[in-house]
This record gives structure tokens, C-alpha cells and sequence, in this order.
């Protein structure tokens, strides 16, 4: 391998790392001053069934700290199972 490619390689990796600074990854679920109220399964029931849906999902995302695609499938599984 000559120095050219290290050179290359080492560049790649330094413009990656580079590129990355300053990102964050959190791992728990951002919430706002309205979230503060507490959420029941019930209460997401009815946002379903008064065809709310996203509002049921920023409930459940708010209920049980998952992401958006886990929250829309269990929405989706939900509807399905209240007959919507």
C-alpha cells in the first residue's frame, strides 16, 4: 500500500469524524412543556375513535417513550382492532 492511499484513507476518516461534530444522539424522547399532562391508554382510544390519528400516536410516543414508526404500527394495530 503506498502512502498515497493511507493519505487517502486517513483523509476519509478525518472528513467523516469532521462532518459528524456536533451531532447528538438522544436516546430519550424529546418533550415540551405541553407534554406534561399525563396520558391514558383510554384517552388514546378515544383520539382514535374521533379519528385523531396523530394525535394518538404524539399520545403514545408521550405514554411509552418510543419512536415514531413503533408508535404509528402499534396506532395502525390498534385502529384495526377498534374496527376503524
Amino acid at each position: 500500500m503506498s502512502w498515497y492511499w493511507a493519505a487517502g484513507i486517513v483523509a476519509v476518516v478525518l472528513l467523516g469524524l469532521v462532518s459528524r461534530r456536533g451531532e447528538r444522539v438522544s436516546t430519550t424522547p424529546k418533550r415540551t412543556p405541553t407534554d406534561r399532562t399525563p396520558v391514558a391508554a383510554a384517552d388514546i382510544d378515544a383520539l382514535l375513535r374521533g379519528g385523531q390519528k396523530i394525535q394518538a400516536i404524539k399520545a403514545y410516543r408521550a405514554l411509552h417513550g418510543v419512536d415514531l414508526k413503533t408508535a404509528k404500527d402499534a396506532m395502525d394495530a390498534r385502529a384495526r382492532e377498534l374496527g376503524q
